[in-house]
């Protein structure tokens, strides 16, 4: 986690503000590649680092917004083409039970805070609010107040650490071997574990094995 936080920040910072318009649309469709809190750490730190107040506000700006109208977009897919999603056969479990915690509780919507803060389930919430026919101005007053939890926990937690860049670049080798060395013994007690539970199976095998070459040596057919 600590070097992805450095060398996302390198990559970050000489073109914070035109990846903070950019990044958020990309991270809605391949989220898995680039996971939302790392980049929202590391424009944290960007901001943190930054010693102009209007350069700052405008990164924090631009990512809210670009952020706002993304969210939006998602929106807007389920509210326009609900009928059609509602009729794939393989529409996720998650956005079924989503939708339908929307259409049983005018007050779910709410979920949509802490769903959008945390990666419990982002996608299908936003979604899920234009399945289930949320009105846009509920939705948008929700959204904007999620996105600045949002902005206030993981960019603050960038800001909070940013000083500790230098201690995380210095411990980042440390904590790959160990991680390594961590990993390595973890199969090997694995493996003995599964090999005693075992053993009574392949002892068995193994003295099947030996009968079959006794017989063989001795010349009796199997």
């Amino acid at each position: 986690m600590e070097t992805a936080v450095v060398e996302t920040v390198a990559w970050l910072e000489p073109h914070a503000v035109w990846l903070a318009l950019l990044l958020p649309p990309l991270i809605r469709v391949v989220g898995h590649w680039i996971p939302e809190e790392l980049f929202m750490i590391s424009v944290g730190i960007v901001a943190a680092r930054s010693d102009d107040a209007a350069a700052t506000g405008l990164l924090l700006a631009v990512l809210l917004a670009s952020q706002f109208a993304t969210d939006q977009s998602t929106y807007a897919v389920g509210r326009l083409f609900g009928p059609r999603i509602r009729r794939i056969d393989r529409l996720s479990d998650r956005l079924r039970a989503v939708t339908d915690r929307l259409e049983s509780s005018p007050i779910a919507v709410l979920s949509l805070v802490p769903a959008r803060v945390f990666p419990l389930c982002r996608g299908a919430w936003l979604v899920g609010c234009g399945l289930a026919g949320v009105r846009w101005r509920t939705f948008a007053a929700v959204n904007v107040v999620a996105l600045l939890t949002h902005l206030a926990v993981w960019a603050g937690l960038g800001w909070w650490f940013a000083d500790d860049l230098v201690a995380i670049t210095r411990s980042a080798e440390q904590l790959k071997v160990v991680g390594v060395s961590t990993v390595i013994g973890l199969v090997g007690v694995i493996t003995l574990v599964t090999a005693w539970h075992q053993r009574r199976r392949w002892q068995a095998g193994l003295a099947r094995v030996i009968d079959i070459g006794r017989d063989v040596g001795a010349g009796r057919p199997r």
